[in-house]
């Protein structure tokens, strides 16, 4: 297999990967307006309160974290043991780990908005964190420039 063919084969599956999971964040939207009015309030404002500052905070904490994950994994991707320059295909699996792991984390945020919103029944937490969710998701989607500097 050329090194070309096997780059667009590594990035369409990347692409598949990202269109599944920013998909996935519209079935959470479903799932939660479906799934709302059979969930009861079992949280009293008081402790929903905390769990949604809490929840926010850590969501913020998780998009700090994708990126830094991924900028952390992608500066190691032309070192193979520090010396010699990685194999193509090795290259391209650190590439498709460090997009999978970074898009997860921002796949997370949009669970706390659903999670938020059960608990709550607030729309504005869904559609809040689906939305930043589905923005880090935009903005870490695969690349192909970023594979470009892959020996």
């Amino acid at each position: 297999m050329t090194v070309e063919r096997e780059t667009e084969r590594g990035m369409t599956v990347l692409k598949i990967i990202w269109i599944a999971m920013l998909a996935s964040l519209a079935a959470y939207l479903v799932i939660g307006h479906l799934a709302a009015p059979n969930v009861p309030l079992s949280v009293n404002a008081k402790t929903f309160a905390s769990l949604r500052m809490a929840l926010y905070a850590i969501g913020l904490v998780t998009l700090i974290a994708a990126g830094y994950v991924r900028r952390l994994m992608l500066g190691g991707i032309n070192r193979f043991d520090g010396s010699t320059p990685a194999p193509r295909s090795a290259a391209i699996q650190k590439y498709t780990s460090a997009v999978i792991i970074s898009l997860a984390l921002c796949e997370s945020v949009g669970i706390y908005g659903l999670v938020l919103f059960l608990l709550g029944k607030h729309t504005l937490d869904l559609y809040l964190l689906l939305g930043i969710s589905a923005a880090a998701m935009i903005y870490y989607r695969p690349n192909k420039e970023e594979m470009s500097p892959i020996p």
